[in-house]
């Protein structure tokens, strides 16, 4: 607050300036006094000035404003991470843009078939619980952990609150998208008891084992072993129950086809019968009145069975597959048919192996 004599001083000086027709803004300037009073008297100062996110982020003013989190505690966290520009550039060179058969070599090898065939043996009983309750296949549930993290191996390194809250903040395209998992990520970090600040993971925000966005986990992540925790950073009873649980939760067909590949009928043009999307399936019946027929040896759908047909790119040219529902249930998942079909891969070399 200005004291009595420093206004009289002010105002004597203002009464002066005025008589002398100059702009105020030439006194503010020239006197420490009324620098001071401008600063105070701005409306923009406090936010200008002001390191907190809770002021320069507005959503974040709604999440204090809705009651979600503290404001105190959100600033805490938030105020000392700076943007991590790897992360941003990560984003726009995902692995799912390359051809397929670039693609698969990332996550189908002899190395990792064998060590997915060691897991199955050793996790057996516990697959065959997971299997009982939720009714999914343990080597599509093994398959999509190996594919994920390596069986656990990779994880990830960064850290889940620098990135989401990087994204959020500078990546527009999806920013709405990773502000809402930013969201998920710290109410769950209060109900399981983490701290945010230890959490790591991939460089888009994906957590654990089975490498589940924050959302994901809160509505799918189980306790399988009973201990009192969703321990999906160490346990296995836990991350791949979880998995089960999402491709349940997803209506996972016990008794459908993944996808069949097809051969090549002369005469026949496959491109021009491809589906627009998977949103877009037809029943088998029409793509059987179209000419798409499946070898003798193919499991039969039912002719109500929702189908579509996708192309994969192959080093010798396309490759075509009739996909049905559960095909589509990996893609809840990860929304590319590049890695539905890695994993629907990986899944019939371990069920062979067994």
């Amino acid at each position: 607050m200005i004291d009595n004599t420093l206004q009289n001083g002010l105002s004597r000086r203002v009464k002066q300036v005025r008589k002398r027709t100059l702009p105020l803004r030439h006194l503010l300037l020239g006197s420490g006094v009324g620098l001071l009073l401008a600063i105070f008297c701005s409306p923009y100062a406090l936010a200008a000035n002001s390191t907190d996110p809770t002021v320069s982020q507005p959503w974040l003013a709604e999440w204090v404003a809705q009651g979600t989190f503290e404001e105190g505690w959100l600033n805490t966290l938030l105020a000392p991470l700076t943007p991590d520009p790897r992360v941003v550039r990560l984003m726009d060179n995902q692995a799912e843009a390359k051809p397929y058969y670039l693609y698969r070599k990332n996550f189908i090898n002899q190395r990792r078939i064998q060590r997915g065939h060691q897991l199955m043996r050793t996790h057996r009983t516990l697959l065959q619980q997971i299997q009982e309750q939720y009714h999914v296949p343990a080597e599509v549930v093994v398959a999509l952990w190996g594919v994920e993290s390596d069986f656990g191996r990779s994880a990830g390194g960064f850290s889940i609150l620098r990135s989401l809250y990087t994204l959020a903040t500078e990546y527009p395209r999806r920013a709405n998208f990773f502000r809402d998992e930013l969201r998920h990520f710290l109410q769950l970090c209060q109900e399981e008891g983490w701290d945010p600040r230890q959490i790591k993971g991939s460089f888009a925000g994906a957590i654990g084992q089975m490498q589940m966005m924050p959302s994901t986990l809160r509505q799918y992540a189980v306790d399988f072993s009973g201990d009192g925790k969703r321990d999906i950073f160490n346990n296995p009873a836990d991350v791949l129950a979880s998995i089960a649980s999402f491709l349940a939760g997803h209506h996972w067909d016990p008794d459908g086809i993944l996808a069949v590949q097809l051969k090549k009928k002369k005469n026949m043009d496959l491109s021009s019968l491809v589906s627009p999307s998977l949103n877009e399936m037809q029943p088998w019946q029409t793509w059987q009145e179209r000419g798409v027929s499946l070898s003798p040896q193919d499991k039969k759908p039912d002719p109500n069975e929702p189908a579509a047909l996708i192309r994969l790119e192959e080093q010798q040219g396309s490759r075509y597959y009739v996909v049905f529902g559960n095909f589509k249930v990996i893609t809840q998942w990860n929304r590319s048919s590049r890695f539905a079909m890695v994993v629907r891969e990986l899944a019939e070399a371990f069920r062979k192996g067994e």
